[in-house]
């Protein structure tokens, strides 16, 4: 298993390089005056390629959300770099990274049906044009997650699970340069969630979606990615493909103790 902190060859000038994540540290003020700041997130380095997808797994409290967080633009970054595509985008506003994201409860509007919502995410873009590129969209991210002619239902009449697919079909529609989920599955019931992550995982891949997927859930991890981090105490402890994770002997003592 290749050690979490290994980097391939450069690549070339103008190649796609994705997401790199250099020397991350992410901390919060403490609430206690004269106490020192909580490191989240303590010099993590990470790269998730163009089209790959990449859970991030761990313990409540190890990091992976605030990491998730930073990347997108959410959390400052105390020391070290995000790029994407070789550009640093610690400068750039969370609006113009062209990330999307996904988040736990989905924060679909109640006011607007599930095209309307579908929709939302268009606007400013050339897929928000028009009211036919909108609606052809809108039509093809719907198919795409399993809910075609679902546009004209309210929101409030589906399932959990069907609320996550347009949640899911939401972030999607905009074509994001990545998408960062963050628990995406985790309000949903066990055999929802595993069915779920079947079809998440086709969706990414059916996209070509570059993406970071945020879980506590060994199974959900390893059905979705195609490389799976666990992260431990702010630091990315080990990092590879789910089945080089459940064979190797190799991990150390704290990560075979949480894949059990």
């Amino acid at each position: 298993m290749g050690r979490p902190d290994e980097r391939g060859p450069s690549p070339s000038a103008g190649e796609a390089r994705g997401l790199e994540v250099r020397g991350a540290v992410v901390r919060y003020p403490s609430s206690r005056r004269g106490s020192e700041p909580t490191t989240a997130v303590a010099g993590l380095d990470l790269h998730v390629a163009p089209g790959e997808v990449v859970a991030l797994l761990g313990p409540s409290g190890c990091g992976k959300s605030s990491l998730l967080r930073t990347i997108a633009g959410l959390e400052p970054l105390a020391a070290g770099e995000v790029r994407w595509d070789g550009v640093d985008v610690a400068p750039v506003p969370v609006h113009r990274r062209g990330f999307g994201l996904m988040f736990q409860d989905g924060q679909l509007f109640g006011h607007r049906d599930v095209a309307g919502n579908v929709a939302y995410g268009l606007r400013g873009t050339p897929f928000g044009a028009t009211r036919a590129t909108r609606a052809e969209r809108v039509a093809e991210m719907l198919e795409l997650v399993g809910l075609a002619g679902y546009g004209a239902r309210a929101v409030g009449s589906l399932s959990g699970g069907q609320q996550q697919r347009v949640a899911l079909a939401r972030s999607l529609a905009p074509a994001p340069r990545l998408l960062l989920l963050d628990e995406p599955l985790s309000s949903l019931d066990r055999r929802l969630r595993e069915e779920l992550s079947v079809e998440v995982r086709r969706v990414l891949a059916a996209s070509g979606t570059t993406a970071l997927y945020v879980t506590h859930d060994h199974a959900e991890a390893f059905s979705v990615a195609d490389r799976v981090g666990v992260m431990i105490a702010g630091r990315l402890r080990a990092l590879a493909t789910p089945d080089e994770l459940a064979a190797d002997v190799a991990l150390d003592h704290d990560v075979a103790a949480f894949l059990r």
